[in-house]
């Protein structure tokens, strides 16, 4: 075996496996990658390693503006994300305690798995 075959075989084999991107959005819609506990527009959390962490935003943080929306609520917040695409940069004002802080968040691809429609409530037993 030549030294070059070797060196190849070797760098084929120690390399880590990638993971597969994850499905696109049909729609093309951009993604934060915030939660809210309810519809209000205080971030409950920001998940690790999306757009929303990478630009600084934090748990507690209250979205005040998206690009020049206003939105009173969560699902104002998202409306005004999703009509941005993928790979956008927006500016999201927030208030964090008593200031006001602006950031420039690069919007991910929005995963196709939050389109899914909510699984319907349990039904209701009678008490034994």
């Amino acid at each position: 075996m030549s030294a070059i075959t070797g060196l190849t075989a070797s760098l084929f084999l120690t390399l880590a496996p990638v993971p597969p991107d994850p499905a696109p959005d049909p729609m093309a819609r951009g993604f934060l990658g915030v939660s809210v506990n309810d519809r209000s527009c205080v971030l409950s959390e920001v998940t690790p390693n999306l757009p929303a962490a990478k630009a600084g935003l934090r748990a507690g943080d209250v979205i005040v503006r998206v690009g020049l929306v206003e939105p009173r609520d969560f699902a104002e917040v998202v409306a005004a994300v999703t009509s941005y695409r993928p790979g956008a940069v927006v500016a999201i004002e927030v208030q964090r305690g008593t200031e006001r802080k602006t950031f420039r968040v690069k919007l991910a691809t929005r995963p196709a798995d939050l389109d899914l429609p909510d699984p319907p409530p349990p039904p209701n037993r009678p008490d034994d």
